[in-house]
């Protein structure tokens, strides 16, 4: 017979069993809600990150003083290739021979850039016969662009030998420099891609530097 006085109290139980019930329903409601959140975050950051990183690798346009730039500097480099090879041709082992290597390094690798730069615009290197520098409100001949030597400049160049071509070298390319710098300098504030903007910066700086060591190999050779 069932002692009625000592069986448990059936509501009691009942409350244990719903609280237990209550408390784990409530931790399942919170963990889901944690999780929802977390993915709901990752989401975010995810397209956040997405929209930045497309933000950040879409490339810059080019601008006509950009495309400008190119073609005439180019075609400044490579008379500045010429000066330097009409050189090396006839004085290998001169006093400024170093120098006009160092000009063929540098001023190749900047011509292989540019060209890369022209082909990502859709462009080309200028025609020989154009009008320059019209992107910087200067329109002048090619070859009557800043720095750019007579051809008779350049057959005083071939035909000299020893010191005074050495210090012919060194006054042809200087006068050279500072007429690329003057187009460095304007693209600087004129161009819309920063990388290009960039890259006329260090150019204009590299020229002026080279501009300083002519001089000073001027006078150490006394020239």
């Amino acid at each position: 017979m069932i002692d009625l006085e000592t069986r448990p109290e059936a509501p009691d139980e009942i409350d244990d069993v719903d609280e237990v019930v209550s408390d784990e329903t409530l931790r399942r409601i919170l963990t889901g809600m944690l999780v929802t959140l977390s993915v709901v975050a990752v989401a975010v950051v995810f397209i956040a990150g997405a929209r930045w990183a497309t933000t950040d690798t879409a490339p810059e346009p080019f601008g006509t003083a950009d495309i400008g730039f190119l073609q005439d500097m180019i075609d400044h480099h490579q008379q500045a290739l010429l000066l330097a090879n009409t050189y090396l041709d006839a004085n290998p082992d001169g006093d400024a021979a170093a120098y006009a290597r160092d000009v063929l390094i540098s001023q190749e690798w900047e011509i292989a850039r540019m060209d890369e730069w022209l082909t990502q615009a859709g462009s080309s290197r200028g025609a020989a016969g154009r009008t320059a520098m019209t992107w910087m409100g200067m329109p002048t001949p090619v070859d009557q662009m800043p720095g750019m030597q007579p051809d008779d400049r350049i057959a005083e160049l071939a035909a000299a030998r020893g010191a005074d071509a050495d210090r012919l070298f060194f006054a042809i390319m200087s006068d050279h420099h500072l007429g690329g710098v003057h187009m460095a300098d304007a693209v600087t504030t004129e161009g819309r891609r920063s990388d290009l903007r960039e890259f006329a910066t260090k150019m204009s700086r590299n020229q002026r530097v080279e501009v300083v060591e002519y001089r000073q190999a001027v006078e150490r050779l006394g020239l």
